[in-house]
């Protein structure tokens, strides 16, 4: 079944068959025009957690479908947050997301069918595990966890409440990289004794600031984790 087809509750009906899926993130990313219009009570409900960079460009995308709607913004900087409930607003003809600064607010609501997860990456693991927990499925941004045990937990929380879980880690499924892996895979280059890997960014590495005291509208216990 194709993305543009999937329906809210096909949707909710395949979870029986949890996987974390290592792959694109098509199941909710294609653009509006190619999305089949739903019924508001069969849209997807979403709950953005962390909408910062990543997290609001995903949102813009969620924002092009017909078929799913943002329900919660969840982020640990107040002010950020609510700017962002408020531009998504206007985005889903006035249907106004619930702010919270701490997501767990947000998990306990039944109505929440899925999360984004694009929170720092040393909160990938634990949120994914929470909402699994919640009922709720989940895409979650690269990487999916710090350590192999903790990518081991996310595995064993979405195959136990039967959960759809989604890397973002969309290169696993782009046709050049399937094409080099059957390369290396067929032999052809041999046997591979080292491979060197380069980070290609247009962006410079961030400054980190003086020491100060958080902002105010910053929840800076939340934001360090467990």
């Amino acid at each position: 079944m194709t993305a543009s087809k999937l329906q809210r509750r096909e949707f909710l009906t395949t979870a029986s068959k949890s996987t974390v899926g290592i792959g694109a993130g098509i199941t909710v990313l294609t653009n509006s025009k190619s999305a089949t219009a739903a019924p508001a009570n069969d849209r997807i409900s979403l709950a953005m957690i962390g909408v910062g960079g990543r997290g609001n460009h995903l949102a813009q995308g969620f924002l092009d479908r017909d078929d799913c709607q943002i329900t919660y913004v969840c982020d640990v900087d107040r002010k950020a947050g609510q700017m962002r409930a408020a531009e998504y607003a206007k985005r889903q003809g006035g249907m106004q997301p619930k702010y919270v600064q701490d997501f767990r607010e947000m998990l306990e609501d039944p109505s929440v069918d899925a999360v984004v997860n694009a929170t720092p990456d040393h909160w990938h693991a634990t949120a994914t595990v929470w909402a699994c927990q919640a009922g709720k499925d989940v895409y979650v941004e690269k990487p999916p966890s710090i350590t192999p045990l903790e990518g081991q937990q996310m595995i064993a929380a979405a195959r136990k409440h039967e959960r759809i879980v989604q890397v973002g880690t969309q290169n696993r499924s782009a046709p050049y990289n399937l094409a080099a892996k059957k390369y290396i895979d067929d032999g052809k280059l041999g046997r591979v004794h080292l491979c060197r890997v380069f980070n290609m960014k247009s962006q410079p590495n961030f400054r980190l600031p003086a020491d100060s005291a958080p902002p105010a509208n910053l929840d800076w216990e939340m934001w360090n984790g467990p």
